[in-house]
């Protein structure tokens, strides 16, 4: 069984990282830019999302890395799963200040969308995290 062996991947609003109806979720607000077929969001980290002391764990800064390529794919280019992802981690996220997750489109063929993401503070714009990704598209 495909992924694709279902009509449309669904949105019910419950998704971790994005989904508005998810208590425990991250509660991403994302906007685009058409220019550059990115997606932008700016948040802040609860404590509930920690690792290690103050700072907040691998698997959610992967996550939201994660979350804006699919988001800059799904609003540019259509319907896309991650096929691969390479994280890099540059510096500890910090909980309880604002990040900015940027991710955009690097190239886009008939089946695959190869895209890059970021996580920075907004003074002063340290890269805190870094990610590229594959993601394999919906064949129309």
């Amino acid at each position: 069984m495909s992924i694709w062996d279902q009509d449309l991947l669904n949105d019910d609003g419950y998704c971790f990282a994005c989904g508005k109806h998810n208590p425990h979720g991250l509660h991403m607000q994302v906007s685009y830019k058409d220019e550059n077929q990115s997606a932008f969001c700016s948040l802040i980290l609860e404590r509930r999302f920690q690792g290690w002391s103050g700072i907040a764990h691998g698997g959610v800064v992967s996550t939201l890395l994660d979350e804006i390529m699919a988001h800059a794919v799904i609003h540019h280019v259509g319907q896309g799963v991650t096929a691969d992802m390479q994280t890099r981690y540059k510096a500890p996220v910090p909980l309880g200040r604002e990040i900015e997750v940027r991710g955009w489109i690097q190239e886009a063929s008939h089946r695959l969308c190869t895209t890059k993401s970021e996580i920075r503070l907004p003074e002063g714009g340290k890269l805190l995290a870094e990610a590229e990704a594959r993601f394999l598209l919906r064949v129309k």
